[in-house]
């Protein structure tokens, strides 16, 4: 349990930073067959998720949201060949997707090609490059979105472990309690000493576990507070992301 909230911890260590939906433009390199091609794009830092984890999130959401499919494109690249994607331009084209790490986080960028060197660029085509970069904010928004939904469902897991766990701590002290009840009315009829101490002792070890036990479940509450404040200020950020 403790290696779970270590890690929980550092998931959610500086969450409630404001995450940026506004791409910049940057000329990126691809590869094209056997060429290397310099071509527009738009390049976010992104602070949440690994490459690997945006590669995985970018090809659900082109499949899911328009049925396109992606393909490896060097180590650190993907590819949505032959893309029909109206909601950018009426031209179909590839497109071509760039990680790099400079910054110590994924930087990730987008660019689309109609050709081998034909690609959208602000200059001759400024309302597509605007659609473009309206696509590429989505993906953010819904990258972001659904890595704090997962932040939550861990954090919720966990929460429910806690409360199970003070459910069964209460049901032991209780339990305990009962043995204890009994037990003084066994001790009211005895009359050998000796068998008196013997259950006042076991009375004693009892309520020494119903100390522990709510010593326990108060810890364990201050856990819960915990972490329900953090599902609150992660639900928080969800509705600010981008603002």
């Amino acid at each position: 349990m403790k290696k779970i909230l270590t890690f929980l911890g550092v998931l959610f260590a500086g969450s409630l930073m404001a995450q940026s939906l506004a791409p910049y433009q940057k000329q990126i390199t691809v590869t094209k067959g056997d060429a290397k091609v310099n071509v527009d794009s738009w390049a976010a830092n992104v602070e949440r998720g690994s490459e690997d984890e945006l590669k995985d999130a970018f090809e659900d959401y082109v499949g899911k949201n328009f049925k396109l499919k992606t393909k490896k494109n060097g180590k650190h690249g993907m590819i949505v060949p032959e893309a029909n994607l109206p909601q950018v331009t009426t031209r179909r084209g590839d497109i071509y997707v760039l990680f790099s790490s400079e910054t110590g986080k994924p930087e990730m960028a987008v660019a689309f090609m109609m050709g081998y060197d034909i690609y959208l660029n602000t200059k001759d085509n400024p309302q597509e490059m605007d659609r473009l970069k309206e696509f590429f904010a989505n993906f953010l928004m819904s990258h972001y979105k659904s890595f704090y939904e997962k932040q939550i469902r861990d954090k919720e897991k966990v929460l429910k472990d806690l409360r199970g766990q003070i459910t069964d701590n209460e049901k032991k002290a209780k339990s305990l309690q009962k043995d204890i009840e009994s037990n003084q009315k066994k001790i009211s009829k005895e009359k050998d000493q000796l068998k008196k101490t013997e259950i006042e002792n076991k009375n004693v070890a009892a309520r020494r576990q119903i100390d522990a036990l709510n010593e326990m479940n108060g810890n364990i509450n201050k856990q819960v507070t915990n972490y329900e404040k953090e599902i609150a200020d992660i639900k928080v950020q969800i509705a600010n992301i981008g603002k």
